[in-house]
């Protein structure tokens, strides 16, 4: 009897370990998918809102709007978001699956002129959005009002020049 009583402990003393170590596994997971999509949205909106007129002087300005406008379009398709506001630099994404909490991502465009005189431009972004727990004991100690907020944070900052 004793034995079995031993064994149903160490059963739920498990399950208690286990389940904080899969969360952190699941919240690193998402982290890379954030940061991945981030850097997959710049890339392609790097490449679509250069003016092209300015390449020929070698300056590298960007279409602010447009830059935006191709980074929801590639974030949105990556993480299965909706663009649900945008106001100035900041943009707020909704996921259309409920993987996600809100997403907002703010811009700060600088353009800046190097030593050879041509324009430069760098673009910071930063995706924020609070982390939705997938474990149920989780999940209900943050509807407790647990005060263990996670938020998945991805920033980037990104130069853009032309070399010829």
């Amino acid at each position: 009897m004793r034995n079995i009583a031993l064994a149903i402990l160490a059963v739920v003393m498990a399950s208690i370990v286990i389940q904080p170590l899969v969360e952190l596994a699941n919240l690193f997971r998402e982290k890379v998918t954030v940061s991945s999509a981030v850097s997959n949205a710049l890339r392609a909106a790097r490449d679509r809102s250069l003016e092209y007129e300015l390449l020929r002087g070698l300056d590298a300005r960007v279409d602010a709007e447009v830059f935006k406008d191709y980074f929801a379009d590639a974030f949105e398709d990556t993480l299965n978001l909706t663009q649900s506001g945008n106001s100035g630099d900041t943009v707020t994404f909704s996921s259309n699956d409920g993987k996600f909490n809100d997403f907002t991502v703010s811009f700060g465009f600088a353009e800046n002129t190097d030593l050879n005189g041509r324009v430069v431009t760098q673009v910071d972004v930063e995706a924020r959005a609070d982390y939705k727990f997938k474990t149920k004991a989780l999940q209900l100690a943050e509807q407790a009002g647990s005060s263990g907020e996670v938020e998945l944070i991805s920033g980037r900052t990104y130069v853009l020049s032309v070399r010829n």
